[in-house]
This record gives structure tokens, C-alpha cells and sequence, in this order.
């Protein structure tokens, strides 16, 4: 299948470009370069999502694998082309339920967003930073229980999101390094040595940065400082509530664009506008721009075009950065060879007005919207 997509700008190797783009099967088959043309479309790398718990109402732990395909479909017409589905801690037996789900659902050919793999937010979490993670499902780590679950699954779990600081769990990354997972610090109350003794086993990967950790000290260094002068790669909710907007700018800054990837850590109740003080069950409500769970923090609104927009308009930054913390590094680690626009490569791309209004997304080769 043949897909011209004309009049475009794009980035090609840090050159803003301008012309045809020519797909073939979801790759760039020929490129036809062009005199630039005011307010022309710009065509970029879709959005990836390694942290996402749910979009418009279908959680990422649904077992109907119709619902999957359609959550796949929802997170294209926003322009998300590839994700992680993030779950919550569970018993193995429930993970590997959904699971079947999952190889079920997403097996063939498919519409909508590419499914990557999982992304397991526990169970292994400190019990004091779990919050409404399903806190009755947090537990100790169990090396002989976890390396059997990783020999049955290891081959759709891309990242696992455990607290360091517990009994077993310099060993636990090492085995989920060994079965090809990433270990990502995450719910954790971890101090600066036990951090550091983590990265330096192998965790090299840090789930929703500064939230449900240990908070900056001037005093005393903590788990934050160990963090941002390793190279670990750093996921960021960009929504401004998670973290506000002026300690955001100052993290990205601070890492660079290289070790930042943009997250929705979405549920199923995003995707969706509500009214300030709006309830959405008996525990959850809508309010200061984000849901709250029996009066704490639990998800956000907003999804990477939100935070594609924020970055590029609100900050300000070169479209190379942007690109890198919305899709490419998360795109790398999950192994979507999207990486770049040129002869060759894969093109699952968002299309944008010069407003940055969503106009087309293409996802191999075919319009998701």
C-alpha cells in the first residue's frame, strides 16, 4: 500500500526539510524534496508511550481482547503510534490472565497503535510509596517465584518498576536483566547509597521521576541525586501537576533531552475533559487538572501530544528535543525502529497543522484517524 503525503516539513538528521514523503508499506520509499512553503504541515515520529495505565475508557487490565484493539485505536487518533501497556501490581496468576489477552488481541494484523509489550508497575514496591496502586497486591520479592513468571513471559514484559531497597532486590534486577527486562526504580523510599548501589547493577531506568520517592534534601543527598548524575533515562509526566511546570523546566534542562521520556502514566478515565470537582466514582475525582484517589494524586489528563505542544510551544524547544522526549528514546528502548524520517526507515508518523493541531496519523502505512 502506496501513501503520498505532499507539501510537508520534516526533520531529517537535525535539517528541517521540505517536500513529498512517499510510503510504502510503512516505510519511506522515496523522498521528493521541495522549495519550502509557508504554512506548510509538519510531519513527525508518532508518540510513544512506555507508561500507560488506560486511555478513554479502557484500562490496560482489560482481558476482552476487543477492548485492546480498540484502546490501540484510541491512542492512534491522538497520535500515539506505539505503547506499553502499564499495569498495576497484580498476583502473577492475574498478569499472565491479561496477558493471554494481550497475545490474543494484538497477534496478525491490527489497527491503531503498535502494542509493544507490558510495562509491570510492581508488585514489588515499597508498601509506604504505593499509594492506590492496589497496595494489597504489593509484596516481597521471591527470586525462585519471579524467575519462573520471567521464563513463561519475559518475551512481552519490556520493563519492570520495582523498589531496590528491598530484601532481594539487587538480585531481582540482575534476573530481570538476565531475562532481557528493564528494571526501573519506582515507589521507593530508597536512600542515596542503596539507589547508587542499583545503578550500578543494572538499573538504568527511572519510573515518573521525583513522584512516590524520596523528595530533594539540601541537606542530606537522597535518591534524586544519585539519579541525575547517573545516565539513567528518566520518565517525566509533563502535565504540570505531577510536577509543577517550573521545576519540570528546570529537570529537563538539568538531563537533557537524551535521558528524558514523556509519559501519560494515563488511566481510563483520560482522554476525557471534566469539570473542576467532577466525580468520577466513590474514590476517584477531577480536579486542579489531574484525578485524584482518595484525596492523593492517581493520573493524568493529558497525553503526549499534550505533552508534544508543551514542550515545542510553551518551552520552547528545538523539534529535535521534543521529538526525543516524546517518541524517540521511549521508541528505542522499546525497539519500534521508528527512529528517524528517511529513505528506508519506518514512518509510523503524526501530521500537524502550523497551529499544532493533530491532522493525520499514519501508522504503517495506513490513516489511523
Amino acid at each position: 500500500m502506496k501513501t503520498i503525503i505532499q507539501d510537508v516539513r520534516f526533520l531529517q538528521r537535525g535539517t528541517m526539510c521540505f517536500g513529498d514523503l512517499h510510503i510504502e508499506d510503512g516505510y519511506v520509499e522515496r523522498i521528493d524534496y521541495k522549495t519550502p512553503k509557508p504554512y506548510s504541515d509538519l510531519a513527525i515520529n508518532g508518540f510513544v508511550d512506555i507508561h500507560t495505565h488506560g486511555f478513554r475508557g479502557i484500562a490496560c487490565e482489560n482481558k476482552d481482547p476487543n477492548a485492546l484493539r480498540e484502546l490501540a485505536n484510541a491512542y492512534a487518533k491522538r497520535g500515539t503510534v506505539a505503547f506499553a501497556a502499564t499495569l498495576d501490581p497484580l498476583p502473577f496468576c492475574e498478569y499472565e490472565e491479561i496477558f493471554a489477552a494481550y497475545r490474543e488481541a494484538f497477534q496478525g494484523n491490527y489497527s491503531g497503535a503498535i502494542w509493544c509489550g507490558m510495562h509491570l508497575e510492581g508488585p514489588y514496591l515499597n508498601p509506604q510509596k504505593a499509594y492506590a496502586l492496589h497496595p494489597e497486591h504489593v509484596k516481597a520479592i521471591d527470586l525462585q517465584e519471579l524467575e519462573q513468571f520471567l521464563k513463561r513471559n519475559s518475551d512481552i514484559i519490556r520493563v519492570m518498576s520495582l523498589a531496590p531497597e528491598l530484601e532481594n532486590g539487587m538480585e531481582a534486577i540482575r534476573l530481570l536483566q538476565r531475562y532481557g527486562v528493564k528494571p526501573s526504580l519506582a515507589h521507593t523510599l530508597a536512600d542515596y547509597d542503596t539507589t547508587t548501589q542499583a545503578i550500578e547493577n543494572g538499573m538504568h531506568q527511572v519510573t515518573h521521576l521525583c513522584n512516590a520517592m524520596p523528595e530533594f534534601n539540601h541537606h542530606r543527598a537522597q535518591a534524586l541525586d544519585a539519579i541525575i548524575a547517573s545516565d539513567c533515562m528518566c520518565e517525566l509526566n509533563m502535565d504540570g501537576v505531577h510536577i509543577q511546570k517550573p521545576m519540570l523546566q528546570w529537570l529537563i534542562s538539568l538531563l537533557g533531552a537524551d535521558r528524558i521520556m514523556a509519559i501519560s502514566d494515563g488511566t481510563a478515565f483520560s482522554g476525557f475533559e471534566y469539570p473542576d470537582g467532577y466525580a468520577l466514582n466513590e474514590y476517584c475525582i477531577a480536579k486542579n487538572n489531574a484525578i485524584y484517589r482518595q484525596g492523593r494524586l492517581y493520573s493524568s489528563f493529558q497525553d503526549l501530544l499534550d505533552a508534544f505542544r508543551f514542550l515545542h510551544c510553551e518551552c520552547e524547544l528545538p523539534l529535535e528535543d521534543c521529538l526525543k522526549m516524546t517518541s524517540l528514546n521511549a521508541g528505542k528502548l522499546l525497539h519500534t525502529l521508528n527512529y528517524e524520517i528517511g529513505l528506508g526507515k519506518k514512518a509510523d508518523l503524526v501530521l500537524l497543522d502550523h497551529n499544532m493541531e493533530l491532522k493525520n496519523v499514519i501508522i504503517n502505512g495506513k490513516n489511523s484517524l
